[in-house]
């Protein structure tokens, strides 16, 4: 039998784009531009102190759903250090944490709310 080579392209075109990747295709957990996706999760919360030198606040938030988290007072390390000099005790803010290592969360943006 004799097959038309544009009928076989369209076929394992086909059959590539279409049916689901396994479980063990890690490629799509992985966009095409390389990037890791990183879960974030968003808080609130007001600023209690801030400590420069060591890049940290320390912030009593509202529950955050998404870590099923309680809100409570805590201290998170700052991604961008060069943030911290514009922030001050007494602020409200609205902040993104990342998870910079298992279980260990990080502010990756913070900006003061009214």
């Amino acid at each position: 039998m004799k097959y038309d080579t544009s009928v076989l392209i369209v076929f394992a075109l086909f059959t590539l784009t279409v049916l689901p990747a396994s479980a063990d295709d890690k490629r799509m957990d992985m966009p095409m531009d390389g990037k890791i996706i990183t879960e974030v999760h968003q808080g609130k919360g007001t600023i209690n102190s801030v400590n420069v030198k060591a890049g940290k606040l320390n912030i009593t938030h509202g529950p955050i759903a998404s870590l099923d988290w309680p809100g409570m007072t805590m201290d998170f390390d700052i991604q961008d250090k060069t943030k911290l000099a514009k922030l001050k005790a007494g602020q409200k803010v609205a902040f993104t944490l990342i998870e910079a290592s298992k279980g260990k969360y990080v502010i990756s943006e913070i900006t003061v709310v009214k």
